[in-house]
């Protein structure tokens, strides 16, 4: 860590010095990063085309800030006025251990060799100041989206994307891929107003059981499509740490609509007699954590799958309940997830994407095995990971052949050659999300 003696500079009356410090004696052993994004919705033009002084209704500067310190400042002056502190809070988003501040922009035009926004950050008792490591202060010349971090403050672009991605085989098994993913994602991909969802067959403490197991390479989602689309989460940073329960929020929205056409006790009595029908040896429920009020999993041998399939389907249609019956997995044996005609991994993705704003052109989905086929063939773009499953893999290339391209000639669904979460940031770099 840098701490910086003094004052900021201003006018060249106050000069600087440097003084190399081990962060963990100043501030504790937390790993200390920063980076900062500056949002403004303001063009230059709008910026530089009055002298009317600053509204609070007016252009705001985000500015979000990622360091060791747990409160912080940013000591600054907008368009040449009187420097002046700006408070940091919590980010309600963007990756986690993010401030943020909002500051209104003076519609005043800067006076000539005056920067839009000339800054340091401090923590709030002013002792340690962050800059730049060659002297002065950090200059903004133009609204934008910035990332500071080491002392390099650089301008992000790029089209804020929503990535809905599985997790086993797809985001998770090669812990390095998986941190070149979560290094992407909260250097860029986050910064740009990302949004990142994990649609996997875990339950909530299975999930939490894998974040805590992968702390350093996996990143921190925006909300969850958990048990095949039967449970969404929504991230909750004031309730607790993300490896917690507490920091989630089930969306009892989207529970109360899989109730429509459901009834849990048909569902499991149409498991019971394909059991039946295919023998104890070739089938089995799984282990209760599994389950839940609109999830009913089964094992099935390879061989019986077919058959248990269509008995399920078939008792289901004479009771009048509308289900998905979907099967996924290889090595002799199936998985078969029984879940209402609402649920399944599209229908909770379109919930989810609808709930962040973002179009079927702005969302990305990813997976490896065939419970992903349903997400997969939606209207949104659509990444199959270089490791997926022979099924996935074989359906793909007939889906990729019967579907005309998009206006930008490219096809809506990619097979990426290479595997796990560095397919996916091949395929995001593919749609233009990575640039």
């Amino acid at each position: 860590m840098r701490q910086l003696q003094g004052a900021p500079t201003q006018q060249g009356q106050v000069s600087y010095y440097i003084k190399a410090q081990n962060r963990s004696t100043a501030l504790g052993r937390t790993a200390y990063a920063r980076r900062i994004s500056l949002t403004c919705s303001a063009t230059a033009e709008t910026l530089r085309s009055t002298d009317a002084p600053a509204s609070a209704t007016g252009p705001n500067l985000k500015l979000f800030y990622r360091t060791g310190w747990d409160r912080a400042v940013v000591h600054g002056s907008l368009c040449g006025s009187p420097w002046r502190d700006f408070p940091l809070g919590k980010a309600a988003d963007g990756p986690e251990r993010w401030l943020v501040a909002e500051i209104p922009l003076p519609s005043a035009v800067a006076p000539a060799g005056k920067p839009l926004l000339e800054f340091v950050v401090a923590d709030v008792g002013k002792s340690t100041w962050d800059k730049p490591t060659s002297g002065g202060n950090y200059r903004l010349e133009t609204p934008g989206v910035y990332s500071l971090r080491g002392g390099n403050l650089k301008k992000v672009g790029g089209r804020p994307v929503m990535v809905v991605s599985d997790l086993d085989g797809t985001m998770v098994g090669d812990d390095t891929a998986t941190a070149a993913f979560k290094s992407w994602w909260e250097d860029a991909g986050a910064l740009r107003g990302g949004v990142l969802v994990y649609n996997t067959g875990r339950s909530l403490d299975s999930f939490l059981e894998l974040l805590r197991s992968k702390a350093s390479a996996i990143a921190i989602p925006d909300a969850l499509i958990l048990a095949v689309g039967t449970c969404v989460y929504l991230r909750n940073p004031v309730g607790g740490p993300p490896d917690q329960p507490s920091g989630w929020k089930e969306d009892w929205q989207w529970s109360a609509a899989l109730d429509e056409r459901w009834n849990l006790k048909v569902a499991r009595d149409a498991c019971y007699k394909a059991l039946a029908e295919v023998g104890s040896d070739n089938m089995h429920f799984r282990p209760k954590e599994e389950l839940n009020d609109h999830k009913i999993t089964c094992g099935v041998a390879d061989g019986k799958a077919a058959a248990a399939v269509a008995r399920v389907q078939a008792e289901l249609a004479a009771a009048g309940v509308a289900a998905n019956v979907i099967t996924s997995g290889h090595g002799g044996w199936k998985y078969m997830d029984v879940v209402p005609i609402r649920a399944g991994k599209l229908e909770a993705l379109n919930h989810v994407r609808r709930h962040f704003g973002f179009s079927v052109a702005s969302t990305v989905a990813c997976g490896d095995s065939g419970n992903d086929i349903l997400m997969l063939s939606g209207e949104n773009l659509a990444i199959v990971v270089g490791n997926a499953q022979p099924d996935l893999r074989q359906w793909a290339q007939q889906r990729q052949a019967s579907e005309p391209p998009l206006p930008s000639g490219k096809q809506r669904m990619l097979l990426s050659s290479r595997k796990e979460a560095l397919g996916i940031l091949e395929g995001l770099e593919h749609f233009g999300f990575k640039s």
